[in-house]
């Protein structure tokens, strides 16, 4: 294995992913590339929130950045080299697109465990990124 991807959320399934993935990086001898995907500010806002996207974009540029320090941190003591990224957009495409590099051998992805409904009615990233990604995909619950 060369690079392992994971995506991160800041959820506890998210954190769950990041020590998996961590441990497969360490027994494998794999690189880490841990990404968080900042969404895009909604198309359909109400009226005078578009005025308020770039204060939006530029909390979650930096919730990005303090997420991407920890989740570096929680993983330094495992030995295993570490390189983060932040990039907008959908999040399973992003991850999907990210897993495209010729480098990277898997991509690992929390799941939060939502019922039925509330994934048929908002989705599951773990679900999307399954069915679009090129690479295998371990989904961590």
């Amino acid at each position: 294995m060369n690079r392992i991807l994971v995506g991160i959320d800041g959820s506890d399934c998210g954190w769950s992913a990041l020590a998996q993935a961590a441990l497969l990086a360490q027994d494998t001898g794999a690189s880490l590339q841990i990404a968080h995907v900042i969404p895009p500010v909604p198309a359909l806002a109400a009226e005078g929130y578009q005025l308020g996207a770039p204060a939006w974009m530029e909390a979650e540029d930096t919730y990005a950045r303090n997420l991407l320090r920890e989740a570096t941190a929680r993983v330094k003591d495992t030995g295993v080299q570490v390189e983060s990224i932040s990039v907008l957009g959908g999040p399973a495409e992003k991850l999907a697109d990210l897993a495209l590099a010729k480098e990277v051998t898997m991509a690992v992805v929390g799941h939060r465990g939502r019922n039925l409904a509330a994934r048929l009615l908002v989705g599951s990233v773990a679900d999307r990124l399954v069915q679009i990604s090129s690479k295998p995909v371990l989904v961590v619950h």
